[in-house]
């Protein structure tokens, strides 16, 4: 798992920062605009930025700024043409292995989210201003393509492409404001800070703690994640002791007030403890729940501040960590 999670995050890494020109136009905004008088449908659009790996159609010629809007009749697109060594370490050391693996995969994880949120930051989602002749570009369900001018939408046109794109090098272009924070979708979070990790010398001191959490939110406030959480530190005789944490967890984000967001979590998984200490390890059940706190910064990026408890290992214990969550 952990290695299928190092070549993802290496991924993520790769392909951060490649964004394209040519902006999604959702469905249902589709569909909206072509009900719109035509003369009106360029004064705000709902747009989504791409990236360099999605559908880039062919240019179409740009349109200027005191072009006449033209509208027809039925307007048809679309068509058929278009030998090894391995190292065991030491069992008496196996924590302090294991917790630089962890680091590892902590360090990469967290450059991921830089990537990402560097890319999300920049990313628009929101709506523009364009003339009502602005080419755009049309996908059908079979892969066929063609392009008409805004103005020339019709419904029908509308409910049969599967796509749509847009481009501002193709006519005017005014950016009317970001959409605000939305979760629904896929989200990736970075989460660092200190939490309580027990040791077989009975004690239950704090130490580095970090989440890396993958999941969905099929509604703006609902989502379901894997949250992969290590924490380690060392005892009062040096050695480490190393926490690792597997959780299936749901959040509910149902507060707002602005640009703030507050809500809770619950989670459920396993806990593994791994001690280089006179001790032994242990597994056992993980019971989490808390509370969260978000920042919204842009559309797709927000700062997330998490505080909660934990049954794990025989004892409660507590945690607070902050990161970045990307939609």
């Amino acid at each position: 798992m952990l290695r299928h999670l190092s070549i993802a995050l290496a991924a993520a890494v790769g392909l951060s920062g490649c964004l394209s020109t040519t902006h999604r136009i959702p469905h249902q905004e589709l569909q909206r605009l072509a009900q719109t008088p035509p003369e009106q449908r360029g004064q705000r659009v709902r747009v989504i930025q791409g990236f360099v790996t999605d559908d880039q159609p062919p240019a179409a010629p740009r349109v200027q700024g005191g072009a006449t809007v033209v509208v027809v009749g039925d307007v048809h697109v679309g068509g058929g043409h278009h030998h090894v060594h391995r190292h065991r370490p030491n069992p008496k050391k196996l924590a302090k292995a294991k917790a630089d693996k962890a680091e590892y995969y902590v360090i990469l994880a967290a450059l991921a989210a830089v990537g990402l949120a560097i890319t999300e930051g920049a990313r628009y989602d929101g709506w523009v201003q364009v003339h009502p002749m602005h080419p755009v570009h049309l996908y059908g369900p079979n892969g066929e393509y063609g392009w008409v001018p805004l103005a020339q939408l019709t419904p029908e046109t509308a409910a049969w492409a599967r796509k749509a794109y847009i481009r501002p090098e193709e006519g005017p272009w005014r950016p009317l404001g970001r959409a605000p924070l939305n979760r629904r979708g896929w989200t990736y979070s970075v989460l660092l800070g200190a939490g309580q990790i027990p040791s077989s010398g009975d004690t239950n001191d704090a130490g580095f703690l970090s989440h890396i959490q993958f999941g969905y939110f099929p509604t703006g406030q609902l989502g379901l994640q894997a949250d992969i959480a290590f924490g380690w530190r060392e005892d009062e005789l040096a050695n480490t002791v190393l926490d690792a944490r597997y959780a299936l967890e749901l959040d509910a984000m149902l507060l707002r007030a602005g640009k703030f967001h507050a809500g809770g979590y619950g989670q459920i998984g396993s806990a593994a403890l791994f001690d280089d200490g006179p001790g032994r390890d242990t597994r056992g059940v993980l019971l989490g729940a808390g509370v969260l706190l978000q920042l919204e910064l842009t559309t797709r990026l927000a700062l997330t501040g998490r505080a909660g408890i934990a049954q794990a290992h025989g004892e409660r214990v507590q945690e607070f960590t902050a990161g970045l969550s990307i939609y």
